[in-house]
């Protein structure tokens, strides 16, 4: 096993010499075994090999037997040895998921902050060829391969360092046989032979018919999945040039793109973009998507609908807004906030979404420059209800629109105005005491809007509405 393990670390280069290296360990005899091999290798390579052991607080006594039985062999071994503990019941009751999502979440972010604490540039772990086969099924039977790696690489990008699998070219079988040879000691976990865990189902049972047939069935699995992950990383190159050149806005949370032209794109492009978008916006960690979230985005791509809303995994929405569709992460701590309400001040200027309101009174029949424009609204003040007030749309707000009978909803207005939806939000509506909606900046105006000034008139008030136009966000 050993010139194996050897051969493929320098293969795929996983470690260098002079690395510091922490080594994952739970105390079972893959992770053991790995330490074992790391550090008979320590003095040759010129590395710095650590353990670092998480207690999911799953299990109560043997759990608290494993964190020791690590901790003595890393002593005896004058191996630095780290350990915490994580509440992995309390992380589901308060956000949900599955047992080993949230073990695993709690667990790499130890890990993370242990390696910048410690200035460690690798992390290893012992998963094997055995693990790889199972992960790969396990993809393969739920569709969370359509997009996402369809196993685990060898070597990849962890928080800005990186995360090796030596192991992922040896059996357990061969594993087992390595810790008998050379004495090494291990614990076992109860919860691995628990069939309610998917993937002890599929090692309890698919596993061995796999190995029946052909013994070299991991070599197989690993071949393939070497080969299709160069592929597909050769396709997503091609889909990063087509997707660019569609893209219209972006910023850290959110990327837009132009749906026109994109229906033209071979659909394999068409596909392998949503990964690439999901990378750019998903800093910590990027969610698996399945074949049915893929189709979903197909359909919002070619249906004729002016909008529609996708909510993803990881917190993601796919909202498609007219000829565009944005990819945003949701803030769930602060959720979507509307601006407040402000009243206003006339004489003077009020502020507003980034737009500024100015009013004055005007008490003679002089036609101030601008008045016809949509930017511009010109009252009579016996007809309005005071105070006047600025602020975002409401659920059932409607407005009877200047030359028109009867009235229309605003949001109907925003929809006619292909106004895309996160714009829609905060869009400024001028409202006098009563709740009569007078104004719809940019857009419409409604029946108090003064369009023939006459000498006779009384006071009139006038509003200029500037900061802001329809082809900008965050209004």
């Amino acid at each position: 096993m050993k010139p194996t393990i050897e051969q493929w670390i320098k293969e795929k280069n996983l470690i260098n010499t002079g690395d510091r290296v922490l080594v994952a360990a739970s105390g079972g005899p893959d992770s053991m075994a790995l330490l074992h091999l790391l550090k008979g290798w320590e003095k040759a390579w010129g590395l710095q090999v650590m353990a670092a052991h998480v207690n999911h607080g799953l299990r109560t006594e043997t759990a608290v037997e494993d964190e020791r039985f690590v901790q003595r062999w890393c002593e005896e071994k004058d191996i630095p040895f780290f350990s915490t503990y994580v509440a992995v019941e309390k992380e589901m009751t308060e956000y949900g998921g599955s047992v080993q999502g949230q073990a695993r979440r709690l667990r790499y972010n130890y890990l993370a902050e242990l390696m910048q604490e410690q200035d460690i540039h690798v992390l290893a772990t012992g998963h094997h060829a055995d693990d790889q086969i199972e992960t790969i099924l396990m993809k393969q039977a739920s569709g969370r391969a359509v997009l996402g790696d369809v196993a685990m690489r060898s070597i990849r990008r962890f928080k800005n360092r990186l995360l090796v699998r030596p192991l992922l070219a040896v059996t357990k079988e061969d594993i087992l046989d390595y810790c008998k040879e050379h004495g090494i000691s291990f614990q076992q976990d109860e919860s691995n032979l628990s069939d309610k865990y998917t993937r002890n189902r599929f090692r309890h049972y698919m596993l061995p018919f796999l190995k029946e047939e052909d013994a070299r069935v991991h070599e197989h699995f690993q071949q393939y999945a070497d080969w299709l992950t160069e592929e597909r990383d050769y396709i997503e190159s091609q889909a990063e040039k087509e997707w660019a050149s569609r893209i219209i806005k972006q910023n850290e949370n959110s990327v837009t793109i132009s749906t026109k032209g994109m229906e033209t794109l071979p659909l394999p492009l068409q596909r392998r973009g949503i990964h690439l978008i999901l990378k750019y916006i998903c800093v910590n960690q990027i969610p698996e998507l399945s074949v049915v979230h893929i189709n979903q985005f197909l359909y919002l791509l070619h249906q004729n609908h002016s909008s529609a809303t996708l909510d993803w995994p990881g917190n993601i929405s796919v909202t498609q807004s007219y000829d565009t569709i944005t990819f945003a992460v949701k803030n769930i701590d602060e959720g979507v906030k509307t601006i407040e309400p402000a009243v206003l001040s006339i004489p003077g200027q009020t502020l507003f979404a980034g737009a500024a309101f100015s009013a004055q009174y005007l008490q003679d029949e002089t036609l101030l420059e601008g008045e016809g424009k949509e930017h511009v609204l010109v009252c009579r003040s016996d007809d309005l209800t005071f105070p006047l007030t600025i602020r975002p749309r409401l659920p059932g707000d409607k407005i009877q629109p200047l030359g028109m009978k009867g009235s229309k909803k605003v949001n109907r207005i925003f929809i006619e105005k292909k106004i895309p939806i996160e714009q829609r939000l905060n869009w400024p509506v001028v409202v006098d005491a009563v709740g009569n909606v007078l104004w719809v900046p940019l857009l419409k105006k409604s029946i108090w809007s003064s369009s023939d000034l006459q000498a006779s008139d009384n006071v009139l008030i006038v509003m200029e509405c500037t900061g802001f136009s329809e082809d900008e966000n965050g209004v």
